[in-house]
């Protein structure tokens, strides 16, 4: 009831504004972002498939927000073992103590930005649906849903890692007014959809013959929806869905081996990844585009200042855990993934010899979000548990001869092929967003956090149980939608 008096508040407000302004049109939106299509009947709001084009592009813009130019880092990288918070606010500290809790302004924008972006391809993939076209233009058109069906499948995806179940809405919502209260409400806030069937819905739009085969197949990077894109998701799906006794190992190893045979491949020096003249390598798959004259922000929060200096503690500081892991001598990894620079405060470290997350150098400097690198290590993960283990190591040395330090011995346990595979990934993909995820994909969170130390050697965080592999739902939500429920814990 209290919902159906708020939307008809909003209904009687929206006419009286109407009614006062001949030039005001706002159309009212629902939580999920999806603007209003203006009516009751199934018509597409395109006129052609330029139309399409132009909102799928508002879609991959989606990327460019703040859960994937610092959130997705606050996720995986200070909430982890990997970083310490760095600067300053009760929001961003309670992420690294893994206090969090409804009210966290973090987890409102968050959940608020990946439901948009979710609602953004919802919009595309629909609207093109309905979109009639000459017979010359569908393959233009089963493409265009497709790229947002892998926009939408990523946002799912990151969606029911960090809340489990959660609502979807995957409909068109009409302009609402009082008339048609009662049959679209519940459309627009529904009750949480289990896990299970939401990667059943990231495995629907990420279908190989119904969606993947129309995307564009590259051997590099781009900010596009790629086959090797789509591939290398659903391989991270696979290795992430149900609980991990029960997992299809073989998918997450088919799929990755799809993503590896579009051609990627490591490049020769890890360093070259991140100078930021070096876009779209042919070991990056998916990677988001920037310039001098359309930046990022993320150098600024992350790094330094314009002109190099640093005034204010920066975010993501690398942690005492994370830096003695390091080979410093040899690993090449360590000072293409880390610099060391004086700073005004005392933190975490000495102010004279102070770490910063390095992998973002620039302005200018894109943000890889999927490469190689990523997926075979993945695959080494797979292998590891249909113990498979000389074929997994053989993988790992692949990514430590790059990084200048000595092979594993293949002839090692499954237990202990395991942990060489997690102590890769962390010490290849810091600060690429991933720690967490791997953390609580492999049941590990727990054991690893509760270990983490601060710069003097005192455990950071207490009192772990499983209900922390899951974020609260914000409480703005839960206010707005009564259908939902708090997670377990919080």
């Amino acid at each position: 009831m209290k919902i159906y008096i708020k939307a008809i508040h909003y209904i009687l407000f929206a006419i009286f504004i109407s009614s006062c302004s001949d030039f005001l049109d706002e159309k009212p939106q629902s939580d999920f972002t999806q603007e209003g299509t203006g009516n009751e009947d199934q018509t597409s709001k395109y006129h052609n498939l330029a139309d399409a084009q132009a909102e799928l592009q508002g879609a991959y813009n989606t990327f460019k927000a703040d859960i994937f130019q610092l959130e997705n880092y606050t996720i995986n990288d200070i909430q982890s073992d990997n970083c310490y918070v760095g600067g300053d606010g009760s929001n961003e500290e309670a992420v690294d103590r893994i206090k969090l809790t409804s009210t966290n302004a973090k987890v409102g924008i968050i959940w608020s930005q990946y439901y948009s972006m979710a609602g953004s391809a919802t919009t595309v993939i629909e609207n093109t649906k309905l979109l009639e076209v000459p017979q010359s233009q569908e393959l233009e058109k089963r493409k265009i849903i497709a790229e947002a069906q892998f926009i939408r499948a990523w946002a799912h995806f990151d969606l029911v890692r960090l809340w489990g179940d959660i609502p979807m809405v995957l409909a068109l919502i009409p302009t609402i007014t009082a008339e048609n209260l009662d049959k679209w409400y519940p459309v627009m806030y529904p009750s949480r959809t289990p896990k299970e069937e939401v990667y059943e819905q990231i495995l629907k739009d990420l279908d190989e013959h119904e969606s993947i085969k129309y995307l564009s197949s590259k051997s590099q990077g781009a900010f596009l929806a790629t086959k090797g894109a789509a591939y290398g998701l659903l391989a991270k799906v696979y290795a992430t869905k149900g609980n991990k006794s029960a997992r299809d190992y073989n998918k997450a190893i088919e799929y990755a081996n799809k993503c590896i045979n579009e051609g990627y491949t490591l490049v020769d020096n890890f360093d070259d990844l991140w100078n930021p003249d070096n876009k779209f390598t042919k070991e990056s798959i998916f990677e988001v585009y920037y310039t001098a004259d359309a930046p990022n922000w993320a150098f600024w929060t992350l790094l330094k200042e314009e002109d190099g200096s640093v005034t204010w503690r920066r975010y993501c500081t690398p942690s005492h855990d994370l830096v003695n892991k390091f080979d410093k001598e040899n690993d090449t990894r360590f000072t293409a993934s880390i610099l060391w620079k004086e700073a005004p405060y005392d933190t975490f470290w000495p102010a004279n010899h102070y770490p910063f997350a390095y992998k973002i150098r620039e302005k200018s400097s894109d943000i890889i979000l999927m490469r190689i690198a990523d997926i075979l290590l993945l695959k080494a993960e797979a292998l590891v548990e249909l113990n498979q283990v000389n074929q997994a190591i053989s993988i790992v040395n692949q990514i430590r001869k790059r990084a200048g330090i000595k092979s594993l011995n293949p002839s090692m346990t499954q237990e202990k092929a395991r942990l060489a595979v997690e102590n890769e990934r962390q010490l290849e993909l810091f600060m690429e967003g991933q720690r967490w995820y791997d953390l609580t994909r492999n049941n590990r969170l727990i054991e690893v956090m509760s270990q983490h130390k601060d710069k003097d050697g005192n455990k950071l965080i207490s009192n772990l149980n499983e209900n922390k592999y899951y974020w609260p739902i914000p409480q703005l939500e839960l206010d707005k939608n009564d259908n939902l429920i708090q997670n377990k814990g919080y």
